[in-house]
Protein backbone atom coordinates (compact mmCIF):
# COMPACT_ATOMS: atom_id res chain seq x y z
CA UNK A 1 0.00 0.00 0.00
CA UNK A 2 0.84 3.93 -0.64
CA UNK A 3 2.28 5.48 1.88
CA UNK A 4 1.28 8.85 3.51
CA UNK A 5 2.74 12.08 3.15
CA UNK A 6 4.85 11.98 6.39
CA UNK A 7 6.02 8.31 5.54
CA UNK A 8 7.18 9.37 2.14
CA UNK A 9 9.11 11.81 3.47
CA UNK A 10 10.80 10.09 6.51
CA UNK A 11 11.95 7.33 3.59
CA UNK A 12 13.66 10.03 1.47
CA UNK A 13 15.07 11.55 4.52
CA UNK A 14 16.53 7.46 5.27
CA UNK A 15 17.30 6.76 1.99
CA UNK A 16 19.36 10.58 2.15
CA UNK A 17 21.14 9.52 5.53
CA UNK A 18 21.91 5.89 4.15
CA UNK A 19 23.22 7.20 0.18
CA UNK A 20 25.70 9.69 2.63
CA UNK A 21 27.23 6.78 4.97
CA UNK A 22 27.47 4.26 2.40
CA UNK A 23 29.02 5.18 -0.59
CA UNK A 24 28.11 2.09 -2.64
CA UNK A 25 24.44 4.12 -2.82
CA UNK A 26 24.07 6.13 -5.51
CA UNK A 27 22.82 10.04 -4.88
CA UNK A 28 19.99 10.61 -2.86
CA UNK A 29 16.73 10.97 -5.08
CA UNK A 30 15.39 14.62 -5.54
CA UNK A 31 11.12 15.03 -4.99
CA UNK A 32 9.29 14.87 -8.13
CA UNK A 33 7.61 18.21 -8.44
CA UNK A 34 4.36 18.70 -10.96
CA UNK A 35 6.66 20.68 -13.44
CA UNK A 36 9.37 17.98 -13.43
CA UNK A 37 6.67 15.12 -13.91
CA UNK A 38 5.13 17.28 -16.95
CA UNK A 39 8.97 17.61 -18.57
CA UNK A 40 9.40 14.21 -18.43
CA UNK A 41 5.69 13.81 -19.62
CA UNK A 42 6.45 15.81 -22.64
CA UNK A 43 9.72 14.42 -23.76
CA UNK A 44 7.98 10.57 -23.35
CA UNK A 45 5.13 10.42 -24.84
CA UNK A 46 4.48 11.46 -28.44
CA UNK A 47 2.80 14.18 -29.89
CA UNK A 48 1.39 15.10 -26.22
CA UNK A 49 -1.37 18.21 -26.87
CA UNK A 50 -2.68 18.96 -23.49
CA UNK A 51 -0.51 17.60 -20.10
CA UNK A 52 -1.81 18.99 -16.83
CA UNK A 53 -0.01 17.70 -13.46
CA UNK A 54 -1.69 18.18 -10.15
CA UNK A 55 0.11 17.35 -6.97
CA UNK A 56 -1.84 16.32 -3.99
CA UNK A 57 0.15 15.04 -2.02
CA UNK A 58 0.39 18.66 -0.27
CA UNK A 59 4.03 19.33 -2.00
CA UNK A 60 6.20 16.59 -0.84
CA UNK A 61 5.77 14.83 -4.26
CA UNK A 62 4.19 11.27 -3.52
CA UNK A 63 0.51 11.62 -5.15
CA UNK A 64 -0.54 13.45 -8.69
CA UNK A 65 -3.32 13.79 -10.58
CA UNK A 66 -2.46 13.18 -14.59
CA UNK A 67 -4.98 14.94 -17.66
CA UNK A 68 -3.19 13.78 -20.54
CA UNK A 69 -4.31 14.15 -24.62
CA UNK A 70 -2.31 12.83 -27.22
CA UNK A 71 -3.70 11.33 -30.67
CA UNK A 72 -1.56 8.59 -29.91
CA UNK A 73 -4.12 6.93 -27.15
CA UNK A 74 -6.63 6.44 -30.42
CA UNK A 75 -8.03 3.22 -30.75
CA UNK A 76 -5.70 1.93 -27.31
CA UNK A 77 -7.96 0.80 -24.81
CA UNK A 78 -7.68 2.71 -21.77
CA UNK A 79 -5.61 0.09 -19.69
CA UNK A 80 -3.28 0.09 -21.99
CA UNK A 81 -2.95 3.83 -22.08
CA UNK A 82 -2.23 3.94 -18.62
CA UNK A 83 0.36 1.32 -19.40
CA UNK A 84 2.06 3.64 -22.10
CA UNK A 85 2.11 6.45 -19.45
CA UNK A 86 3.37 3.74 -16.68
CA UNK A 87 5.91 2.89 -18.79
CA UNK A 88 6.93 6.71 -19.73
CA UNK A 89 7.16 6.89 -16.20
CA UNK A 90 9.03 4.39 -15.14
CA UNK A 91 12.08 6.16 -13.00
CA UNK A 92 9.64 8.25 -11.29
CA UNK A 93 7.11 5.83 -10.09
CA UNK A 94 9.82 4.86 -7.59
CA UNK A 95 8.94 7.59 -6.11
CA UNK A 96 5.26 7.92 -6.32
CA UNK A 97 3.11 6.43 -4.25
CA UNK A 98 -0.09 7.39 -5.70
CA UNK A 99 -1.17 8.46 -9.62
CA UNK A 100 -4.69 8.94 -10.89
CA UNK A 101 -4.52 9.65 -14.58
CA UNK A 102 -7.40 10.88 -17.50
CA UNK A 103 -5.83 9.73 -21.08
CA UNK A 104 -8.02 11.02 -23.59
CA UNK A 105 -7.34 11.63 -27.62
CA UNK A 106 -8.03 15.34 -28.59
CA UNK A 107 -11.79 14.78 -29.47
CA UNK A 108 -12.06 12.91 -26.10
CA UNK A 109 -10.24 16.38 -24.56
CA UNK A 110 -13.24 18.29 -26.23
CA UNK A 111 -15.73 16.75 -25.23
CA UNK A 112 -14.91 16.60 -21.67
CA UNK A 113 -13.21 19.87 -20.86
CA UNK A 114 -15.84 22.06 -20.67
CA UNK A 115 -16.37 19.78 -17.23
CA UNK A 116 -13.94 20.16 -15.80
CA UNK A 117 -13.03 22.70 -12.95
CA UNK A 118 -11.61 26.19 -14.58
CA UNK A 119 -8.86 26.09 -11.83
CA UNK A 120 -7.68 23.12 -13.30
CA UNK A 121 -7.45 24.30 -17.24
CA UNK A 122 -6.22 27.72 -15.92
CA UNK A 123 -3.21 25.20 -13.85
CA UNK A 124 -2.41 23.22 -16.71
CA UNK A 125 1.42 22.67 -18.31
CA UNK A 126 0.59 22.27 -22.29
CA UNK A 127 3.20 21.52 -24.66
Amino acid sequence: LGLSCGEASEQREREADRAWTDPSMSEAKETITKESLAKALASRIEKLEQCIVVDTSGGCGSAFELYLVTEAFAGVPLLERHRMVQKALKKELEQIHALSMKTWTPAQWEKKKAKLPKELLESKSSK
